[in-house]
């Protein structure tokens, strides 16, 4: 059966319930708790691609840029040196040898090219990502402020159609709790040792008021294991169901990488304890 929620997201498996969950042990934010208390909340949403801490990572892509570099290089040299060596030719072979020399540089620079194009996209988004995009949810007002970064929504397509060496700025949106759900996707993958390697995606759908039409989406949590921790908790907290959480486990903030910087607006907004303080910080912001 299809998910409600049109139009549907690809690798969708299932609409989650949004409500009070409760379990015997307490709910548990999976130690992406960054902070709370009675107004608002604040939770990790932190990719491995974020930060400066995967330097494995940089090393290979950087190796990978070289690579792609050189092998350019190698195609245009064979381009360049063919033209103007082929100057002392046999007339019978000259157009079969030219053709062919001239398909395969072309077919080295136009590889080299595109790896180059691919690597150095990845490269620059992976240096520039912000150290977190935590999500923020204020359950006096009914609030939820995303900090979004192309990372958590990075695809192939999106490498290709973004500006090249694009220094990408994170995004920063606002929704109402009441027109956000939920639902769980999933990817399977192959691997050599037999079996599949499968990964959970919980995304939030952000729906007109009223409908199941789906005007955003945005990445909550992506694991390796089927979990719905994170999302469970949210929905609790939003309910003032605090009997039923554990504030416990928090994520750790000491990573290196690029500081959050909220919007003044936003960052007030979200802080506030009653409509009354919310309408007073938006007219603030609009005058």
């Amino acid at each position: 059966m299809p998910s409600k929620y049109t139009p549907q997201l690809s690798m969708w498996r299932e609409d989650l319930y949004k409500g009070i969950y409760s379990r015997s042990e307490r709910l548990t934010s999976n130690k992406r708790l960054r902070f709370y208390n009675d107004d608002y909340c604040e939770l990790s949403r932190r990719t491995p691609g974020m930060g400066y801490g995967n330097y494995f990572a940089y090393a290979l892509l950087g190796s990978m840029l070289f690579f792609c570099f050189f092998v350019f290089l190698i195609g245009f040299y064979i381009l360049i040196t063919n033209i103007f060596q082929l100057g002392t030719y046999n007339p019978n072979t000259w157009q079969d040898e030219y053709v062919s020399v001239n398909v395969l540089s072309g077919a080295v620079i136009l590889t080299g090219a595109c790896f180059f194009y691919f690597f150095a996209t990845l490269l620059n988004y992976s240096i520039f990502a912000p150290k977190d995009c935590p999500i923020r949810l204020n359950r006096k007002t009914g609030k939820v402020y995303i900090y979004d970064y192309i990372l958590l929504n990075l695809s192939t397509k999106g490498l290709f159609t973004s500006p090249f060496f694009r220094v990408t700025r994170p995004v920063q949106k606002e929704f109402n709790w009441q027109d956000i759900q939920a639902v769980l996707t999933s990817m399977a993958a192959p691997v050599s040792t037999g079996g599949m390697l499968r990964s959970y995606v919980i995304r939030c759908v952000v729906c007109k008021p009223g409908t199941t039409e789906m005007v955003d989406h945005f990445c909550l949590t992506a694991d390796s294991s089927l979990s719905y921790d994170e999302w469970m908790w949210i929905n609790s907290y939003m309910a003032f169901s605090d009997g039923n959480l554990d504030f416990t486990t928090f994520e750790k903030d000491n990573v290196p990488g690029k500081a959050i910087t909220w919007k003044p607006e936003y960052d007030e907004k979200a802080k506030v304890s009653s409509m009354e303080e919310y309408q007073s910080v938006a007219a603030h912001y609009s005058n």
